[in-house]
């Protein structure tokens, strides 16, 4: 049974990621908790290490609280061995009496929690205990169990089947790894399309095609596929693009990758962007391509919807299969097959091709923001648990 708080109802966030693109759902939702008299709070663990600015990710509002919470774990260094691509991953941080503590201090009515960490499942066990509903927002569903070792494909299983709700945020996870029957909604992964606009006032000092990929450069992103379709269309006769690689390059892997294929002349790597310079360096492209091996929905997607950029999307992301409609916003494409993808390249370097689908990518990006989908999380936890 849920508490009734004379204050409005409150509902806790327990999460180990900590990332940009979740804040524009949270703050969204808590917009919506606000009207309603609720609040949000969120507590994540410390942590030895994350890849971003931390102002950059805190939700604020009047009704947000966060709590960052002392807990073990085991180090980034050793979570990444035996992975086959490196990632952004921060460890593994474990459940602590301080996450309780903290937890029972905010007194929530339900909790929700962001996959199935050792952490997060450490708020799972508090919402048991104290008889609240518990949902769990996840990338990870049978559509894409099969990227994942069976050994986490039955941790989601066991857990998923103590949960009361699903949050879906990637298409693959509309169908729970433990195949439950609880209530779900849909949520991927979004920036809001209000606080994203292309500068309609950037002139180019070129008439080329500016090619844009956003994200670390490492293996598991594919900027070596990119490179090689890249230098399909160049071996076309096309040389008035430019590619703009906007991300820290591991180890020079990204620079070697370049050079092999001879596209120094072509091809920047800006280093690691936060804040203006980062939107101003994806403003500024007309085409937005994404060639990566694996990635359960890539956020980044939407936010390039929303600045109206055409949409070239490796199959592997979860987000293609969202986000991009074919021939209309843009093109899912097969990163391995580098004269697909540079055909799908080389037919939007047309400027009347480019204005089409930039069009429809705004709409889409307006379509999924965050701004919308907020309200509709909320609404959709008090019609199925109670909440306000």
């Amino acid at each position: 049974m849920t508490k009734s708080h004379s204050k409005g109802q409150r509902v806790a966030l327990v999460t180990r990621a900590w990332a940009p693109y979740h804040r524009a759902l949270q703050e969204s939702v808590a917009v919506a908790a606000d009207k309603d008299g609720g609040s949000l709070g969120l507590f994540y663990p410390e942590s030895a290490w994350c890849p971003f600015d931390h102002e950059e990710m805190r939700p604020t509002g009047p009704n947000v609280s966060l709590c960052q919470v002392r807990s073990g774990g085991v180090s980034p260094v050793w979570f990444q061995l035996g992975r086959r691509w490196k990632s952004e991953a921060i460890g593994t941080r474990m459940p602590s009496g301080a996450q309780w503590r903290a937890l029972a201090k905010f007194d929530p009515t339900l909790v929700w929690i962001h996959e199935f960490s050792p952490f997060c499942v450490g708020g799972l066990l508090f919402a048991k205990m104290k008889g609240l509903p518990v949902v769990v927002s996840s990338e990870v569903g049978h559509g894409n169990m099969a990227w994942f070792p069976a050994s986490v494909r039955l941790w989601h299983a066991w857990w998923g089947s103590w949960v009361d709700g699903w949050i879906a945020q990637t298409p693959a996870a509309r169908v729970p790894v433990c195949a439950s029957h609880a209530p779900m909604i849909e949520a991927y992964h979004a920036a809001d399309s209000r606080k994203l606009r292309r500068n309609s006032g950037v002139t180019k000092d070129w008439k080329g095609t500016l090619f844009v990929q956003v994200g670390r450069v490492l293996p598991r992103k594919g900027a070596d596929l990119l490179l090689k379709a890249l230098a399909w269309v160049r071996d076309q006769g096309r040389r008035d693009w430019e590619l703009r690689l906007v991300g820290p390059d591991t180890d020079g892997w990204g620079a070697a990758q370049i050079a092999r294929h001879g596209l120094g002349d072509h091809v920047k790597i800006t280093g690691h962007l936060d804040g203006n310079p980062l939107w101003e360096a994806f403003g500024e492209a007309d085409v937005f391509t994404l060639a990566t091996r694996q990635d359960t929905y890539a956020a980044v997607v939407h936010e390039a919807a929303c600045l109206g950029l055409p949409l070239v999307v490796s199959q592997h992301a979860g987000a293609a299969r969202a986000l991009v409609r074919e021939n209309e916003n843009g093109w899912v494409v097969d990163p391995e097959n580098e004269a697909e993808y540079g055909e799908r390249l080389m037919s939007l370097m047309n400027p009347e091709a480019q204005q089409r689908m930039s069009e429809q990518a705004r709409l889409t990006g307006e379509e999924f923001s965050a701004h919308a989908r907020g309200p509709a999380v909320w609404r959709w936890m008090n019609e199925h648990f109670g909440v306000a």
